[in-house]
């Protein structure tokens, strides 16, 4: 009997304090994006998928600004570019000659971490979360959309201890591909190039719309 009390009240003392270290990350999270308005870094994108031989990674350099502007810049050997000017999604393929426009909301409509980041949620508004992991240096946390999408599987945020930064966003989809975006180098609210979050699309590109634009 007094081991089975003793294994209880462990229980419960380790319960609550994961409960703290959520309650912990999840403020100083939102906090440091209320007190953020613009932000560069570089990233490193890893993806995982049945279809593929082995992983793909690509790394460049990614630029938000709130409410809902972001910029990415892949490096070569397989550029890309991707802009969100506040209501066009556009993404360029060089090496295809194409770009695909689209509404940022209906590019947007599953919740993601990065729509977190680009100043399109509130982690705590539109997700159920709960720590999945309290490492050392960060806390890894584990989302859940409450407005359900089909081709959503699992979300993850990395947070790290020392600041609340973003380390890594982590997401998982219904057919098994991982995508990893790791976060280095930020800097948050730096005045950013003018036109930084506006596309133009190069003489003799094709622009691609979706079928309801």
């Amino acid at each position: 009997m007094l081991r089975s009390c003793l294994v209880l009240a462990v229980l419960t003392i380790a319960a609550s304090a994961r409960a703290d270290a959520l309650r912990d990350a999840l403020d100083r999270l939102q906090r440091r994006y209320d007190d953020t308005r613009t932000m560069e870094a570089d990233f490193r994108q890893i993806v995982e998928s049945k279809t593929l031989a082995g992983t793909l990674e690509t790394k460049g350099k990614v630029a938000f600004e709130k409410p809902n502007r972001m910029r990415w810049d892949y490096d070569p050997p397989d550029p890309q570019t991707i802009v969100g000017d506040g209501d066009t999604l556009w993404i360029y393929q060089p090496d295809l000659k194409q770009v695909i426009k689209a509404p940022l909301g209906e590019a947007f409509r599953s919740s993601t971490p990065i729509t977190f980041l680009a100043g399109l949620g509130r982690v705590e508004r539109d997700f159920d979360a709960r720590l999945a992991r309290n490492e050392q240096d960060q806390w890894v946390l584990a989302l859940t959309p409450k407005q359900q999408d089909a081709g959503v599987g699992t979300l993850e945020l990395g947070v790290r201890k020392s600041d609340a930064s973003v380390a890594e966003a982590k997401i998982v989809d219904a057919a098994g591909t991982t995508t990893r975006i790791l976060f280095s180098g930020e800097r948050r609210n730096v005045t950013l190039a003018p036109g930084m979050f506006r596309f133009d699309p190069p003489p003799g590109v094709d622009v691609v719309k979706p079928p309801t634009y």
